[in-house]
């Protein structure tokens, strides 16, 4: 009489593996973990910007607040000191968040540090009307059709971009910084 095969020996299953193979797989996950995490992630930084080390692109950008409306700023002749760059828009939640911290930088390091607002991607109007009632106490100009943001590689707003005095750019940060953390940056950038 036959038997079904649920009801079949089971055939016992002899062990292959050697110890070593398991020391050598879990070696080779690590070496592959810290290169993904050492060499590649790196890669992935949103606020790693390919202009940090770079010479700031120049620009020449027409005033619409705190100073005399139609004069143009131009970013070489900034040199001597520290810049910091601040792209935003009226429109833009975050920015509006920024502004103060950037304004607070303003006041408290005066003629040390020359900060400048960029308006990007918006309608001079409301720029103007924004940058008024928010009361900032540093110029800001206006990007009509993005080239400059877009030259700094901006996508986000706001973007922080510090420029050392030489007009080598030391930071890009595509998201709202605290006050701490700018200063943090831009310490090490005075005389």
């Amino acid at each position: 009489m036959s038997r079904p095969d649920s009801e079949a020996p089971k055939a016992k299953h002899k062990r292959t593996e050697n110890p070593n193979q398991i020391y050598i797989t879990a070696g080779l996950v690590l070496v592959g973990a810290l290169v993904f995490g050492l060499v590649l992630l790196p890669r992935f930084d949103p606020n790693k910007s390919p202009l940090v080390s770079e010479a700031a692109p120049d620009f020449a950008l027409e005033v619409i607040h705190e100073g005399e409306e139609g004069n143009r700023i131009r970013l070489s002749n900034l040199r001597g000191k520290p810049v910091l760059l601040d792209f935003w828009a009226s429109w833009c939640g975050p920015c509006r968040m920024q502004a103060p911290i950037v304004d607070q930088i303003a006041r408290e390091y005066g003629d040390r540090v020359h900060v400048v607002g960029v308006d990007t991607g918006d309608s001079r109007e409301p720029a103007q009307v924004f940058a008024k009632q928010a009361k900032l106490s540093y110029p800001c100009v206006f990007d009509p059709d993005g080239a400059t943001a877009k030259g700094y590689g901006v996508s986000t707003l706001p973007t922080l971009v510090l420029i050392d005095k030489d007009g080598t750019v030391r930071m890009v940060r595509s998201s709202v910084m605290q006050r701490d953390a700018l200063k943090a940056a831009l310490e090490p950038l005075l005389d």
